[in-house]
This record gives structure tokens, C-alpha cells and sequence, in this order.
């Protein structure tokens, strides 16, 4: 079922195979792998902005508040949008599933 809902996401598998993505552009990526039945891990990769302290990266506020106040490019900041929504419903599909 995860697979088919990725692949509705516009998920690509990796050519190792180990992983699904979605490339946003801006070197903004979302990655999605499953370690088992229930377990899935996923990965958001972007450029880290200037000014982020490091140990705020658990609160995820702190990081969404730090990524707005930052000096970043509009096409950046809506990579990073488009991701975090993607994000924030394979979450919600996962706990539902779950």
C-alpha cells in the first residue's frame, strides 16, 4: 500500500532500490525507506541555512522558524514547502495505516 501511495506522490524508486524520493529542486529531497512491516524511516534533505543551531534541530519549530528568518530564495523556500507538506501527510497516511 506504501508503495502505491509514494508512486500516486510522484515517488521514484532508487536505482539501488534501498529508498523512494522526490526531488523538489534546490537540492531539496525527500526520501522514504522501509526497514520492515512497520517501520519506515524518512530522510529530508536540503541545504542547511546559516544561523541554525545545530541542537535546535530536534524542535521542529525551531527549525521551520530559523529556515523563515533566514536569507533564503523564494524558489528555496517553496522546495522546502512543497517537501514539508509532502512530508507532513506520508505521516499522516503512515499513522493511519498504523
Amino acid at each position: 500500500m506504501l508503495i502505491n501511495v509514494l508512486k500516486s506522490m510522484g515517488f521514484r524508486r532508487s536505482d539501488n532500490g534501498d529508498y523512494w524520493f522526490k526531488d523538489y529542486g534546490n537540492n531539496v529531497m525527500l526520501k522514504v525507506a522501509s526497514q520492515g512491516l512497520n517501520e519506515v524511516e524518512i530522510e529530508l534533505d536540503m541545504p542547511m541555512p546559516t544561523g541554525i543551531n545545530p541542537q535546535s534541530l530536534g524542535n521542529p519549530e525551531e527549525v521551520i522558524k530559523s529556515i523563515i528568518n533566514s536569507p533564503i530564495t523564494k524558489d528555496l523556500l517553496q522546495s522546502l514547502l512543497h517537501a514539508l507538506s509532502d512530508l507532513m501527510s506520508l505521516r499522516m497516511i503512515i499513522s493511519m495505516v498504523n
